[in-house]
């Protein structure tokens, strides 16, 4: 049929063709999921089943562009729709945008919690859902990369706290390495978000990983590890709490060393805290936190009298020891 059209009809038929394929892609772009959105919850049930009807349409066809273009919005809850849109498409090429939506300074907040220990209406970074829907879909090895380059860079501990909790929300071994460095880090809730997501992965000897904390230069991260290191009771770790009560020049640190000693070695914080009750050098913050120690440990109460402590301890020592 084509060859009985006029020469020059034959000739630009295909340029014809071309024309209106790319006007179709271009109508096909234009669909504007925002706009969307807002009818799927019209007060019109037409007109919101009709939107809730194309908005299906698109993920089941793996439409990503128009999804991709509604995590540009300006209004959080479009790009939290976009993101969830994302999730349901089988279309590989759905995790393009969702990968990009990692990089901190795409971060906003959401009401979503996938691995952290806080209720579900405290709000959280944007990524943490994120990272976990990729894990839904299969995990994006492109996700780890993303994140650990992320770590150190942020402008702000919150959006530090974040990047740890989303790649814990990753729950990929290749995130141990940043995960780990997460516990030096000078805050304690980035180091709080780094043991939460190194515990999901059930790394193993995560006490000897927070042991060398204790010797650092910081003293932020001295703290940190004295304090998070009350949960792994055990000999090796009461051993380097007690040292670090003796030997660190800060009270800070042994202050949060003897409040770790005690929930890991029980009774046997008693003498280190009325070391520190007794002591001259004792900063009157480190007596009164040895005072509570005491108090805690034995549910006596003789204030900061480390004579009456003493004389208590003589007397019901050997009782208390029994095994």
């Amino acid at each position: 049929m084509i060859s009985r059209l006029h020469p020059i009809l034959r000739s630009t038929l295909p340029l014809l063709m071309g024309f209106l394929v790319a006007l179709n892609s271009s109508c096909a772009s234009d669909v504007d999921v925002e706009k969307l959105f807002l009818q799927s919850n019209s007060d019109d049930y037409e007109e919101r089943v009709e939107a809730r009807e194309k908005l299906q349409e698109l993920v089941e066809q793996g439409r990503v562009e128009p999804f991709a273009r509604g995590l540009r919005s300006e209004n959080a809850e479009t790009r939290v729709q976009s993101i969830l849109h994302l999730m349901n498409m089988k279309n590989p090429k759905a995790n393009d945008p969702l990968v990009a939506e990692l990089e901190p300074a795409r971060r906003f907040n959401v009401f979503y919690n996938p691995i952290r220990l806080v209720p579900a209406s405290t709000p959280a970074d944007s990524r943490i859902m994120i990272a976990h829907i990729l894990l839904i879909r299969g995990g994006d090895p492109r996700a780890t990369e993303v994140l650990s380059k992320a770590y150190g860079t942020e402008s702000s501990v919150e959006a530090k706290v974040g990047t740890i909790y989303a790649l814990g929300a990753l729950d990929d071994p290749k995130t141990i390495p940043t995960l780990k460095k997460g516990l030096k880090d000078p805050s304690l809730e980035v180091v709080k978000a780094a043991l939460e997501g190194l515990t999901q992965l059930t790394v193993p000897g995560l006490a000897d990983s927070l042991l060398p904390g204790l010797s650092d230069p910081s003293e932020a991260v001295r703290i940190n590890s004295a304090t998070v290191l009350s949960g792994f009771p055990g000999k090796g770790v009461s051993e380097r709490l007690g040292s670090a009560l003796q030997r660190d020049p800060s009270s800070a640190v042994r202050r949060a060393a003897l409040r770790s000693l005690a929930n890991v070695s029980g009774l046997g914080a008693f003498e280190p805290a009325l070391s520190l009750l007794r002591s001259k050098i004792s900063d009157p913050e480190t007596r009164n936190q040895a005072a509570i120690v005491l108090q805690g440990l034995t549910g006596q109460d003789f204030g900061q009298d480390a004579v009456k402590w003493e004389n208590w301890w003589k007397s019901h020592r050997d009782k208390l020891e029994k095994p």
